[in-house]
């Protein structure tokens, strides 16, 4: 991929966050949305979107709206959200305990480090995997690649390589998402050809790496994305792309939302208020001056 600037493009990064982090994601771009300006209508039709985890959901609803033209909007995703009723599965997940383990490595190899968590990751039962692949599914506004670029990534449980799907690998947009999604120690590994594949949070909560060569990247991340062994921060990745010319915006979490739905990032019930707190973002951002 050229690393050179390809003015006037915009690219979009959506970072992992959990079901309240596809709720916050959705809340700030319906934000962005009600208050328009320049952000906003570039992220209309992004040339190219970028999702892991949370992200690949939400990062699905971007490309397919930016397919539809301008007049798309985000209510039914944001009233989705906001609706107490839902087809995500529940787990109870201590977030802390959890990251701790991923993170408590024995080695200092990124690939290696990936690899233990692999060991994590393919020792949940894959008895929920067809339950799982439909909630995950029922996520989605579509289930086939749409036309608007877009990449998801996931990292191969056995090898700790990064994966990174788009429409022309071959594989089907909802494999693709629950890969993603796949959280070690949480949801079983997705099977997708000869590989058993985890969250690409896993490798990058962002991977905003992949947006090199477009002028303008756009980076949502409803957690804050500190680097490890396998895990590469933001802060890297961003200083990568400075040194292509991209200019670089990043809305992260703002106090309310860390301490409230961002918490439980895994709990369906934080989803109405992870919306409304990424609405509140998003159209103060959207009214900031420029």
């Amino acid at each position: 991929m050229s690393t050179a600037a390809q003015p006037g493009r915009t690219a979009l990064v959506l970072g992992g966050g959990g079901v309240t982090g596809i709720a916050w994601e959705i809340g700030v771009l319906a934000g962005l949305r009600a208050v328009g300006g320049p952000l906003a209508a570039a992220l209309d039709a992004p040339a190219l979107v970028v999702g892991t985890s949370a992200g690949s959901v939400v990062g699905t609803l971007v490309a397919a709206a930016a397919d539809r033209g301008p007049d798309w909007d985000l209510a039914d995703a944001l009233a989705a959200q906001r609706a107490p009723s839902t087809t995500e599965l529940p787990r109870a997940v201590d977030l802390d305990a959890l990251f701790e383990r991923m993170t408590a490595t024995t080695t200092t190899d990124p690939r290696a480090a990936r690899r233990e968590v692999g060991e994590l990751a393919l020792g949940v039962d894959r008895a929920v995997s067809a339950d799982r692949r439909a909630a995950v599914a029922a996520r989605l506004p579509v289930h086939a690649w749409p036309t608007t670029p877009l990449r998801v990534t996931a990292v191969d449980a056995h090898s700790g390589e990064v994966v990174v799907h788009d429409a022309a690998a071959g594989v089907e947009l909802d494999d693709a998402v629950a890969a993603s999604c796949a959280v070690p120690g949480v949801w079983p590994v997705v099977r997708i050809g000869d590989r058993d594949l985890m969250d690409g949070g896993v490798a990058s909560l962002c991977h905003a790496d992949l947006a090199a060569g477009y002028d303008h990247v756009v980076v949502l991340v409803p957690f804050p994305a500190a680097g490890g062994t396998g895990l590469r921060s933001l802060d890297d990745e961003l200083a990568d792309l400075r040194t292509t010319g991209a200019g670089i915006t990043v809305v992260g979490p703002d106090p309310d939302y860390l301490a409230g739905p961002g918490r439980a990032a895994l709990d369906p019930a934080g989803r109405s208020a992870a919306a409304d707190l990424g609405y509140r973002l998003g159209r103060t951002i959207g009214q900031a001056p420029t």
